[in-house]
């Protein structure tokens, strides 16, 4: 049956597809235990309560009302803090979790409907670290999850030595699982989701245990080798802004469940940030020199800020930084110490925490 599924999954794959994943108001609600406080009790069931504990039921929103698209082709980016719904949601994209409301096609297949065809179409990396024999080797391990998948005999060797190989794991692929180090045992998850050719990746924090060497080399592949030159959809969710930004075609910002921005890298920080900083280290700061630096075209504001060394900093907010000579040449021109001076953008981090706080 896995075979067949696989068979149809790679006739679907054929046909190109403007938008591989399309989410349409997908919701999970969780319901859990709780201990009532003092207020919910009254007085008679309160005076019960100190023989035993008394709990109710609290409903949690962990997703809410999803919608969006991802591109064929695209590495699209999830974001957002702890708890904002992000792995509940992968979850549902991969069908180990049942929405409450709305639906998704996955390559096509609706994941309520057509469950099969959609874990058929994915390769999925979770935080669940589990599944693998740890005194079987990393090839042994492979080979059974070929069978699982339906590959076939003739073609099972060659494609594990291509995952172990994309993946940085070919000189380890007869050591046993249980033996590889944290970071050796995500990229064996990795190869593992590579293994069957999946048209689309379910990435969960891929990168987490993982050395900077190593991490970089794995969004390389991801980007350069699976995405452009095969052509797979990758949605990729991560707490590391640095790597969104490098590696992301599009991104999409979570919180409490719902989803507070989607567009490019640079399209994301220009929405909360459209500004840049020139800031200046100085020995001293003329008033007069403040007042020309914010008359300057193209200057939105300056600060001063008194640094614990006995300089200055000086904030200079524009609309382009191409204003930098003219800055620099007018602070020196007012006999101020210019110590240093940089210019500072927008980054994805800094959007991510105005766009979730409070």
């Amino acid at each position: 049956m896995i075979a067949a599924l696989n068979k149809r999954h790679k006739l679907a794959a054929s046909e190109p597809m403007d938008y591989p994943v399309e989410i349409e108001g997908l919701t999970k609600r969780f319901t859990t235990k709780r201990t009532l406080n003092e207020d919910d009790l009254g007085f008679a069931k309160l005076i019960k309560r100190l023989f035993r504990k008394i709990k109710g039921k609290e409903t949690i929103l962990a997703v809410n009302g999803v919608s969006f698209k991802i591109k064929d082709g695209e590495l699209f980016g999830l974001l957002g803090p702890n708890g904002a719904g992000k792995t509940t949601l992968t979850k549902m994209l991969c069908t180990l979790l049942w929405p409450n409301a709305g639906t998704a096609q996955v390559n096509g297949h609706d994941i309520r409907s057509e469950p099969g065809q959609v874990r058929a179409s994915v390769g999925t990396v979770l935080d669940v670290y589990m599944g693998w024999y740890g005194r079987l080797s990393c090839r042994q391990n492979l080979l059974f999850y070929a069978q699982l998948f339906g590959i076939r005999p003739p073609r099972v060797r060659r494609r594990i030595s291509e995952v172990l190989e994309l993946v940085g794991l070919t000189d380890k692929a007869d050591d046993w699982q249980q033996k590889l180090s944290s970071g050796m045992k995500r990229k064996l998850d990795v190869a593992r989701a590579l293994l069957p050719d999946p048209p689309i990746l379910l990435l969960d924090e891929p990168t987490i245990q993982l050395d900077p060497k190593s991490a970089r080399d794995l969004r390389r592949t991801m980007k350069d080798e699976l995405c452009r030159n095969q052509g797979k959809t990758i949605l990729w969710t991560t707490h590391n802004m640095h790597e969104a930004e490098e590696i992301c075609d599009r991104v999409t910002i979570m919180h409490r469940g719902g989803i507070v921005a989607l567009g490019g890298p640079e399209e994301v920080k220009r929405f909360v940030s459209p500004n840049e900083s020139i800031v200046l280290e100085v020995g001293r700061a003329p008033q007069v020199m403040l007042g020309e630096l914010e008359a300057l075209e193209g200057v939105i504001s300056t600060s001063l800020t008194n640094l614990p060394s006995g300089q200055s900093e000086i904030k200079v907010q524009v609309r382009d930084g191409d204003l930098a000579p003219r800055i620099a040449q007018t602070a020196i021109r007012h006999g101020a110490e210019v110590h240093s001076m940089r210019v500072e953008k927008p980054t994805l981090e800094e959007a991510m925490i105005k766009l979730t706080e409070g």
